[in-house]
């Protein structure tokens, strides 16, 4: 059965899923740019169709584009051009993210199923947090972006003299008791509450407001954020890209 294969080439990995229409069927990570992984997943699903978006300019990822052009029939390369189901109310579309983009698409596409009156935050957490407001007729108004977890831990680290590097996992007291639990509370707890404004201060231009987390951190921030009213969704940004793609495929001229 021929299905679409979507590639996000981020700045640590490439995230791959195989769509069968607007099903996902099978997904993959690879945490380095290594082609032969990705030859490997095409070979087991053999996708017709691809769509690639990247964050990162390198030679990795220009043979990882290449390789999806030859195996697969139709390649699309998704720019700040490419046609989308959405609008951009983004002042300069040609500096937004693709991967922005893209994960605003795919929590748009989500929340129109579930309830088509919702405006959107979607929040992704990987590198760098972004958060990106797209309203229920689907323009995407435009958003913010701070340093991510492991960002923010690092910069604590080597930007002090005697300052250890903690991880996010372990204790975190509201007040910590020692450096390490001091240093994950201020991180952690502080970029929690940084989410908790965010979402109350969009809410009170935008109540029915739907709030998707995602990215590398998104599970770990969910579950601390203990909230029912956020969706988190690990295949946000390849949701988007394949939507992107059946919308320029529906939409293509011949």
């Amino acid at each position: 059965m021929k299905g679409n294969l979507t590639i996000d080439i981020g700045n640590t990995s490439v995230k791959v899923a195989f769509f069968i229409g607007t099903q996902i069927a099978a997904t993959n990570r690879f945490v380095r740019r290594d082609s032969r992984l990705l030859d490997r997943f095409i070979s087991s699903y053999k996708p017709d169709t691809a769509i690639v978006c990247s964050t990162a300019s390198s030679d990795a990822s220009r043979r990882l584009e290449e390789l999806a052009e030859q195996r697969c029939r139709r390649l699309v390369h998704m720019t700040h051009e490419t046609p989308l189901p959405i609008t951009l109310g983004y002042r300069t579309p040609s500096t937004l993210g693709r991967d922005r983009i893209a994960t605003a698409v795919g929590a748009w596409t989500i929340a129109q199923r579930l309830d088509m009156d919702s405006d959107v935050l979607v929040i992704d957490a990987g590198t760098a947090i972004t958060y990106d407001l797209v309203t229920s007729k689907g323009c995407f108004v435009g958003g913010n972006i701070a340093p991510g977890l492991g960002l923010r831990f690092k910069a604590l680290h080597e930007h002090t003299g005697r300052l250890p590097l903690v991880q996010p996992d372990g204790d975190t007291p509201v007040v910590g008791y020692d450096t390490p639990t001091a240093i994950r509370s201020g991180v952690l707890l502080g970029l929690l509450g940084e989410i908790r404004s965010y979402i109350a201060d969009l809410k009170l231009s935008y109540p029915n407001l739907m709030v998707f987390i995602t990215g590398g951190d998104g599970k770990l921030l969910h579950e601390r954020l203990d909230n029912e009213d956020i969706i988190y969704y690990e295949n946000l940004a390849a949701e988007g890209l394949n939507r992107i793609y059946l919308y320029n495929a529906a939409n293509e001229t011949h």
